[in-house]
This record gives structure tokens, sequence and C-alpha cells, in this order.
């Protein structure tokens, strides 16, 4: 049975073209730069029914942007590998996204200048000196936890870790269970607080049913006195340290913070 027109489909020829590109490429460190040379490659698939007015652009600009990719994670130092990838990786052929381009790139060449090569090689120490200084403040911390937290708690406890750590020479120990109890005391030493603060909080250790409404009242109460037998700059200081708002009134009818 003989076949009708509509029976075939005709697809247009694919046209290929190439342009050689060379461009500055991005490394994982700003300001120093790959310098990339490439072919890029592309056809035409006139077939998918769609249409850019710049096929070269477009070609060229979606395999740089796949280099991209790869080599804003690489360093200066690794330039070698970063060729031997993007000539592994842009090799493949892709589609320009939204357009009737296939894309690859053929001949990657990847250089660097030697200056900006010796700056990486000096960038690269630096971040190796910076983790081993990073790691040993780590543990100098975890140190000071350690011996904060579970070493230096009380007298006895200081005693025991000491005599584990020089053969349990007892008599020894006990010759220095002064500087032990000394240590102990300043490693258990809380931060100073301000008097104003301590003496809310005495108070409010004093009145353990005080309920929590009544609590601003009796800050304010505290101002006031203060304000009365130590002036305005006692007062003032204390409305501060305990979050009163500036001109709290006083029984004296004046401001807090000196404010009339």
């Amino acid at each position: 049975m003989p076949r009708g027109a509509d029976d075939f489909t005709f697809v247009p020829p694919s046209s290929s073209h190439q342009q050689e590109f060379e461009t500055p490429l991005v490394s994982a460190v700003y300001g120093l730069d790959f310098q990339l040379k490439l072919t890029v490659v592309w056809r035409l698939d006139l077939a998918t029914g769609l249409r850019h007015n710049s096929p070269k652009s477009a070609a060229i600009h979606h395999v740089l942007q796949r280099a991209k990719e790869i080599s804003g994670k690489a360093m200066l130092v690794h330039h070698a590998a970063l060729q031997v990838q993007l000539g592994d990786e842009l090799a493949v052929e892709r589609q320009v996204p939204g357009t009737h381009i296939w894309a690859r790139a053929e001949s990657v060449r990847i250089s660097v200048q030697e200056e900006d090569l010796e700056m990486a090689r000096k960038h690269v120490e630096l971040l190796r000196n910076s983790t081993f200084k990073l790691a040993e403040r780590d543990v100098e911390r975890a140190e000071i936890r350690y011996l904060r937290d579970e070493v230096l708690t009380d007298v006895g406890t200081a005693t025991i870790w000491w005599l584990q750590r020089n053969g349990y020479q007892v008599e020894e120990a006990v010759k220095l269970s002064g500087q032990l109890a000394e240590l102990v005391q300043i490693a258990q030493r809380q931060p100073s607080t301000h008097w104003a603060e301590s003496l809310v909080n005495s108070v409010e250790r004093a009145l353990p049913e005080l309920e929590d409404s009544h609590r601003r009242d009796l800050r304010q109460h505290l101002a006031k006195a203060l304000s009365v037998y130590g002036g305005s700059r006692v007062a003032a200081e204390f409305a501060d340290q305990v979050g009163l708002p500036a001109g709290e009134p006083q029984a004296n009818g004046q401001q807090l913070n000196g404010h009339v």
C-alpha cells in the first residue's frame, strides 16, 4: 500500500560550528584566576522548534558557566588536575536550556601566571596555619572546660586527679593540698556581678514566695530607698542595671537617671 505525505516526518540536518575562546576563569580564591583556553563546539537541532538569536554566544556562555561551576571550587595549585577534569566534563555535549543549541568543548587548556601561583601557595599556607591554630584553641578550650567542670570542682577530686598523674605520691599531694584548694577556689569563682543585681537577688531570695507581679514593685521601692539615702546618681545606676526605665518616680517626686 503506497504511503501518503503525512506518513513521513522531515528532520532538518543538524549543523555544527566551533569557536576558539580564551578567558580568565575564577578559582576558589577571589582575585586569583585560572587562564582558560578551549574550543567550543555547538550544533543546532532545528527539530526542537526552539530558537536562539545568537547561537555562538549562547554556546560559549553555556560552556563557560559549566566550567565556572567546577573551577570556582578549585585552588590555583590544583591547575593540572582541573585541566583534566574540565577536559572530561566539558566534552559531554549538553543542550543549552531553552534553545535548539547543543554545546561542548574540545582542546581544554588551563594555565596560571607564576605570580598568581606564588600568591596561591602563600594563601594555602595561611589557611593551613589558621586551621592548626583553630584546632589548638579548640583543644585548649576543651582542656579548660575539663579542668574547671570535672577536676577542680573540689579539693578531693583535684587531689585524686593529681595523684593519678604523678605516681600516687601521697606525701607530696598532702604538701600541695593548700595550693590545690586555692586552684579549686579560683576555678569555681563566679564572674563578679553588679551590686544592684546582687541586691535584688538577695532580697528576692529572702522572699521566695514573692509573686512575679510584685517583683517590679520591689525594684521600684528599692530605687526609691536608694534615691532617698544615696541620691539620684546611685538610684539611676540601680535602675539601669535592673531594667527600670528612665524616669521612674521616686519618693521625693524626682525622676531616676537625674531627669526632673
